[in-house]
């Protein structure tokens, strides 16, 4: 692929000798992809903070079930949230990544997610990349690159997206040969 290649909206699957912290085991939602760089959300990345407890630290009611735990989005900006959601949330100003999948800021939507108890991923921070390095990451071997599957973004166990995003493309995660690492 060229500088110029485009792989967003899709998935980014780190390879095991991707070692950085941020990006090990992670499956990033890449979101917009451009010469002048890269964006995107690591949707497996768990906190060890509840949406319950961060709502409690802003003063507001939760209104769901059992609270889900934030997400580390990435290491960019951590102070900035994120709400993926898919098409039935109406609330807020809602950007297509997917046509089953939506980006949004706003906590009413995620007031209106929880309410109904519809499947969402909120995050903190997102995962950037200057212009043309996603693209030397790829050549270099860190990232499979895959299409956006809804399930494995909603319904999969965080403990489980990594191995199952490379399940679904057929290969066998145990069969990946771990050498030295690649950041």
């Amino acid at each position: 692929m060229t500088a110029t290649a485009k792989y967003a909206p899709g998935f980014l699957i780190a390879v095991p000798q991707l070692l950085d912290p941020n990006f090990f085991r992670a499956v990033v939602l890449l979101i917009e992809h451009s010469p002048e760089g890269a964006m995107g959300l690591t949707i497996n990345h768990p906190t060890d903070q509840s949406l319950k407890t961060l709502y409690q630290q802003l003063g507001r009611p939760w209104l769901g079930g059992d609270a889900p735990c934030l997400m580390k989005g990435g290491p960019v900006q951590p102070e900035h949230a994120w709400i993926l959601h898919g098409p039935e949330c109406q609330s807020g100003s809602k950007h297509a990544v997917t046509p089953d999948v939506y980006l949004n800021t706003s906590l009413d939507a995620l007031d209106e997610l929880a309410r109904n108890g519809w499947p969402f991923r909120f995050l903190v921070g997102y995962a950037g990349w200057g212009p043309g390095q996603l693209d030397r990451e790829i050549q270099e071997g860190a990232w499979i690159f895959s299409d956006v599957e809804k399930d494995l973004l909603f319904r999969t166990s965080l403990e489980s997206v990594w191995e199952q995003s490379l399940k679904n493309m057929g290969i066998d995660p145990a069969m990946l040969v771990v050498a030295r690492g690649v950041h």
